[in-house]
């Protein structure tokens, strides 16, 4: 006979994040049948690929899954960023506004999201999580393996080992579920494809060794829910922040700019004396470029005064154009004060500009996104989807929503990324870009979702509406269309 809709209070969620999986990475070996527990998973569900946040980089493209909010709208614009209006150049007085999520100031992500921004932890009391970065909601109970993810992000990251922490997320969240009848929504984030990716390539044998542990684990956790008698009432994702590429060239953007004379802030360099610059790094494949940040300021330069040859003091009149020309750039971005951003690249300039719910992109001297287009943001995910910079209009739209991104975004070009001699050991893959490489990433479930292409921000209200959870106000996430619930033979 059918099996009934489960009752709202019995609906569950897991979502399973695969740190730094390509999409076509996971379908090859899903279609060599060589992933059987996600191949049973999947069975009358869904196997798709989204558009993540930019910057792709860990932590900050959580945050659509976790919040319903790209980076802009949470504050947070990249793992690195300068408080422009704190920062008066006491680089230890005032380092509390030069923030790193790479090392001592990680614990303060969570306080750094906007206050009205709600995680889903929040809103779902029962909800626990595993090696999480964004704990915001979480009691200390709920959040049990926090310190093995400190543990192994510490030293997994030097030692090139990177198993542990998957085993560790797999242990505790099978035993999660075993223990705990209450729970509604489980997080469990696996970084061990993202570690052995940046030290190899996304193919390579230890990343697909790590994924077939994952799928391991999926079959380990559906006997667990079967079991329980939950396997029936449970939504099941698997979803990743970001892809990867391989790295042939860095490009240090501190170490570019010193070199035309600019005394350049960046990390861990902090104590730089009357920096006319600061270099901001995101995954390493973007980055962002706060002017004069010893003068405490709130407004943004424009690309304008950004090219005049005072702003930055360098040895060249228009360092803007010298940088757009570099074989590792593929484009700069700068917000104008009526909010329009405009783009540089080789060719010339652009602009990107919203008025209601219109997003426009026009061509001028020079073209990066390949347009013109005119739509909306639905449109604009539906034409770009399989281009070279998938969603880059709205993804740019919204870095200039933070105050915190700096006066000048710049996207590095495929196989290049923007940092060197402190990337140690040195990262032979990487993320951080807008490029497709980087912005699509698996979306898999054990049911069918909407038909519509999907940013991995709009899963949060995916998540929220299976389980019959409001959705919050103000949030970036589109419901692209219900759950469906498959009439299942008992």
């Amino acid at each position: 006979m059918n099996r009934p809709t489960p009752p709202d209070s019995n609906r569950r969620c897991i979502l399973l994040l695969v740190d730094g999986l390509r999409p076509d990475v996971a379908e090859s070996e899903l279609a060599g049948g060589r992933l059987p527990h996600f191949a049973r998973l999947l069975a009358g569900g869904t196997r798709t690929r989204a558009i993540t946040a930019f910057p792709s980089t860990t932590s900050v493209a959580y945050l659509p899954f976790l919040t319903g909010c790209l980076p802009g709208r949470c504050n947070i614009p990249s793992i690195r960023w300068l408080d422009r209006s704190a920062y008066g150049g006491r680089w230890w007085a005032e380092r509390g506004a030069v923030r790193s999520y790479c090392g001592y100031q990680a614990g303060m992500l969570d306080q750094d999201i906007a206050p009205d921004v709600r995680t889903i932890f929040e809103l779902v009391p029962e909800s626990a999580a595993f090696f999480t970065m964004i704990t915001r909601g979480l009691t200390p109970d709920r959040d049990p393996i926090q310190g093995a993810r400190k543990f192994w992000g510490a030293i997994s990251h030097y030692l090139l080992w990177h198993q542990p922490g998957d085993d560790a997320v797999a242990g505790a969240l099978v035993e999660w579920i075993r223990r705990d009848p209450d729970w509604r929504f489980l997080f469990a984030q696996f970084p061990a494809v993202d570690g052995y990716t940046h030290q190899t390539t996304p193919d390579a044998p230890r990343v697909i060794e790590a994924l077939r542990r994952v799928d391991d684990t999926v079959g380990a956790l559906v006997a667990r829910l079967a079991s329980n008698g939950q396997l029936d009432d449970t939504l099941i994702l698997m979803v990743s922040d970001h892809g990867a590429t391989v790295v042939k060239h860095h490009l240090d953007l501190a170490v570019w700019l010193r070199q035309r004379g600019v005394p350049t802030l960046a990390h861990p360099e902090l104590w730089q004396k009357n920096p006319r610059a600061a270099v901001m790094v995101a995954g390493n494949g973007s980055a962002m470029i706060y002017a004069d940040p010893g003068t405490p300021r709130v407004d943004r330069w424009p690309l304008a005064r950004l090219r005049r040859p005072e702003t930055f003091a360098a040895d060249q009149p228009d360092l803007i154009q010298v940088l757009a020309r570099e074989p590792a750039v593929a484009f700069v971005a700068a917000q104008e004060s009526d909010g329009t951003v405009r783009l540089a690249d080789r060719s010339g300039e652009a602009a990107i500009r919203q008025s209601g719910d219109a997003i426009t992109y026009r061509p001028e001297t020079g073209d990066p996104l390949d347009g013109p287009f005119s739509g909306t943001r639905s449109a604009w995910l539906e034409r770009s989807f399989d281009g070279r910079f998938p969603d880059a209009a709205v993804q740019l739209l919204d870095q200039f929503r933070s105050p915190r991104t700096g006066d000048l975004i710049v996207v590095a070009n495929e196989g290049y990324d923007f940092r060197d001699r402190w990337e140690l050991p040195e990262h032979k893959a990487g993320h951080g870009s807008l490029h497709r490489a980087h912005m699509q990433v698996p979306a898999w479930s054990n049911r069918a979702l909407g038909a519509a292409p999907l940013r991995t921000v709009d899963l949060f209200a995916t998540v929220l509406d299976w389980l019959r959870v409001p959705l919050p106000d103000g949030i970036d996430g589109q419901l692209v269309g219900p759950v469906a619930i498959p009439a299942r033979n008992g």
